[in-house]
């Protein structure tokens, strides 16, 4: 039978055979199959290897500084200087230690001002201040200036400009109920005793200290009997008056008023000593000798 043709007459062209697919190879198959990280870990490692070359040479470099530049005033840091610590010191001690001496001593080696209640009477009456005539009126009367006259009288001198780093008390206080008015006139300036420095001797070298003294009538120049005499007995080597004992300088006089201390400031002593304050200071020992045991205890506060 004759092979049917097409419209245009031409014999159908004859389909070529399929020809079976080829079998990938096992080397095709695997790098179809290969996951993308493992395509992208081949890729890259060129790179970091090139990086890693980077980085060495750029440590061989020698590093500039940054460029200082100003920064902001919010973020600019600024140095705080501490305070200096203020120095309060308190003298305690019966009369005839030396505590006047040694307090005068500290305040030059310090720089600090050496404030005295006795000396605060006399420029204040002697100026007739408002405290001056009150304590005026209660030392004629032979009575005790109150304590609020008498903390009055430091609080007014504290003011001064010297004692913006610290001053030294000398005689006062001599009670609890002083110190507990000083306490609160300090806490006001923001301020407190940093150590109550107590001077020490027995009860008869106290006597025979002051009981010796010796005051010019006319200069008011002391000598002393035992320890420092004049030249000529009973007359000053300063101006050649006549020296005299006071009458609160007798023995019995004294014993009395190392008597009223003990009864007044003991328990003040005992005060500071519970509060760890307190340091006990040798006043038997020769004028320079209780100054370096005094110096030593106060460079260690």
């Amino acid at each position: 039978m004759a092979p049917k043709k097409n419209r245009k007459g031409m014999k159908p062209a004859k389909k070529a055979a399929r020809k079976p697919a080829r079998k990938a190879s096992a080397k095709r198959a695997v790098r179809k199959k290969a996951p993308a990280k493992t395509r992208a870990a081949k890729v890259k490692a060129p790179a970091s290897k090139k990086k890693g070359a980077r980085k060495a040479k750029a440590s061989k470099r020698p590093l500039k500084p940054a460029p200082k530049r100003p920064l902001p005033d919010a973020t600019r840091m600024v140095k705080v200087n501490k305070p200096a610590k203020k120095l309060v010191f308190v003298f305690l001690g019966p009369p005839g230690v030396g505590k006047g001496t040694q307090a005068a001593k500290l305040a030059a080696a310090l720089k600090l001002p050496h404030i005295s209640t006795g000396d605060l009477f006399r420029d204040h009456m002697k100026r007739d201040t408002e405290l001056g005539l009150k304590a005026k009126e209660f030392v004629n009367a032979g009575k005790l200036v109150p304590d609020e006259i008498v903390v009055g009288l430091v609080e007014d001198r504290l003011t001064k400009g010297d004692c913006e780093n610290g001053f030294i008390l000398d005689g006062f206080p001599r009670t609890v109920g002083q110190d507990q008015t000083l306490g609160a006139a300090l806490a006001r300036r923001n301020e407190r005793v940093g150590a109550a420095l107590y001077f020490v001797a027995p009860k008869e070298t106290i006597v025979e200290r002051i009981s010796g003294r010796r005051t010019c009538k006319a200069c008011g120049a002391i000598s002393h009997a035992k320890f420092g005499p004049t030249k000529v007995e009973g007359k000053c080597d300063v101006c050649g008056g006549e020296t005299y004992q006071r009458a609160d300088d007798a023995a019995d006089k004294v014993v009395k008023r190392l008597e009223v201390y003990s009864a007044e400031t003991g328990p003040l002593i005992e005060r500071y000593r519970a509060n760890s304050l307190l340091r006990e200071i040798d006043a038997t020992l020769g004028v320079e000798e209780v100054f370096s045991a005094m110096l030593t205890l106060v460079k260690a506060l």
